[in-house]
């Protein structure tokens, strides 16, 4: 897992652990060990999900997944057909506008979360559910669609 991402997930479980911190049962003799790392376990579901969503909606948007985050290709050689442009610029309009921000600034701008969630004024785990909500309503809109 490469450091970023484990960063970025060490910080989301303890910032999870801090906001549900009332709901903590002390089955382990006074640690928090066993809570800590089902809080981390959850997290790494979401995020492997929300990864392969965000994959399939870039396969889908005519993008390629391995090659998504190394910042060499322009966004606009990276669709390959340029006929899907009006209907994902329609798509992206039906979107409300918080999801639509953080579509384009996670896929479009290749922005991590934390980045997202500072230019929405929202934590990294609603940057990535806006984001994960965003990419789910693109997939429904643009059933049919083909690249």
């Amino acid at each position: 897992m490469p450091t970023r991402i484990a960063s970025e997930l060490t910080a989301e479980t303890f910032a999870q652990a801090a906001l549900s911190f009332g709901r903590f049962r002390d089955e382990a003799d006074g640690s928090a060990e066993p809570w800590l790392f089902g809080i981390a376990r959850n997290l790494l579901k979401r995020s492997l999900e929300k990864e392969r969503v965000e994959n399939a909606a870039r396969r889908k948007l005519g993008l390629d997944p391995r090659t998504y985050d190394d910042g060499s290709d322009d966004v606009v050689t990276r669709l390959d057909a340029a006929h899907l442009r009006p209907a994902l610029e329609s798509a992206l309009d039906q979107l409300p506008p918080g999801q639509r921000e953080a579509v384009q600034l996670r896929v479009i701008r290749s922005l991590d979360y934390e980045e997202v969630a500072s230019s929405l004024g929202c934590s990294p785990v609603g940057a990535r559910i806006r984001v994960a909500r965003g990419l789910n309503s693109l997939s429904r809109l643009l059933k049919g669609v083909s690249p």
